[in-house]
């Protein structure tokens, strides 16, 4: 019994010792690799940056070993990405990394491990690596689970403005409001002429997208979207219509001022509360009396946007004072005080 417990320890032991002899050896050929990779990097920055900025116009020799190279341009061109200007520079970069890490990153994609797939696409898409775009779209078909490596392929396609991509984005129900907006402002605004016309009519088109593009257009700050937001005033769905609304916010515009007058009066508190933000925007003075009266509205949020709306007319200041002094509701009196001593905010 002694023998065999002994034997146990001797093995347990032995196994442990070989741990920390293997993580000995790694963690010493990290190291060794490290100090190479920095002395290459030091030892190549000034000549390598002159020729990116195309002070030289040879590209200065690289390192023999493949590895070394790799993690030299990679920390190279990424810190050089972040200050391009010119579209030399950016040529350069891409030339570069098309020329020594195309490879590298198409069998990434192919074979590497996730972590390795993920670090690759997004270098593909700090150096518009163009050249992989068939590369990176081939990817996608092979996507199984909406992770990171799902978004960030979607985010490649979408800064190399795939035409392809609109496409198939309008078939996808997994997505949320927040991934699509973030592909659409990487997109060039020709991308959704055809989304806009689909828009328009009954369709299929999953809800996250319609709702994420309504808010878009106000963000992108294209005027052209103008008239198909304000379509979507009158929408039966009403998250449409309060995103269209978010939206007109933003463009500071409605050309259907009648309009912001009758969602004074709408049963959905949140159309009362943008009604109201709108007319602040533009100044519209002619609705002051019901933004008066908006300002004894039920709900706090309506209360303020009224009273902010108020504020921001002309002569806003006088009448927020009428407004504290001789309201008759006591909660409009208290919030036109409480707006008096704020800010003017952005809606």
């Amino acid at each position: 019994m002694v023998g065999t417990v002994l034997w146990v320890a001797a093995a347990l032991f032995s196994i442990q010792l070989m741990l920390l002899v293997y993580l000995l050896i790694t963690k010493k050929r990290q190291l060794n690799f490290e100090g190479r990779t920095n002395k290459a990097y030091h030892s190549i920055i000034a000549d390598y940056l002159a020729f990116l900025t195309g002070e030289a116009e040879k590209e200065p020799e690289l390192p023999k070993s493949q590895r070394v190279k790799q993690e030299v341009l990679e920390r190279l061109l990424s810190r050089f990405s972040e200050n391009t200007i010119t579209v030399l520079e950016k040529n350069r970069i891409q030339l570069v990394a098309e020329t020594h890490l195309a490879n590298i990153y198409r069998m990434r994609l192919e074979k590497g491990a996730w972590s390795e797939r993920v670090n690759a696409l997004y270098f593909i898409e700090d150096f518009r690596m163009l050249s992989l775009k068939e590369t990176v779209w081939s990817h996608l078909s092979k996507q199984e689970a909406a992770d990171e490596e799902y978004r960030q392929t979607l985010r490649v396609l979408a800064s190399f403005h795939d035409e392809r991509l609109m496409e198939y984005l309008v078939k996808q129900e997994a997505l949320s409001i927040g991934v699509f907006k973030e592909l659409f402002r990487l997109l060039p605004f020709e991308a959704f002429n055809d989304l806009v016309v689909e828009l328009e009519k009954e369709n299929t088109i999953p809800i996250a997208l319609q709702e994420a593009f309504i808010a878009y257009c106000g963000e992108s700050g294209n005027y052209g979207y103008l008239p198909f937001i304000e379509r979507k005033l009158k929408d039966s769905n009403k998250e449409f219509r309060l995103k269209a609304l978010r939206s007109l916010c933003l463009f500071q515009y409605c050309s259907d001022q009648e309009y912001i007058k009758i969602l004074f009066t709408s049963e959905h508190w949140e159309e009362r509360m943008y009604a109201a933000r709108l007319a602040g925007i533009m100044r519209l003075s002619e609705y002051r009396d019901d933004l008066l009266k908006l300002a004894s509205d039920t709900v706090w949020w309506v209360r303020f946007a009224a009273c902010e709306a108020i504020k921001k007319l002309p002569d806003g200041e006088i009448f927020l004072e009428f407004a504290a002094a001789t309201h008759e509701d006591p909660y409009a009196r208290d919030m036109a005080k409480q707006m008096k001593t704020m800010k003017a905010g952005v809606s």
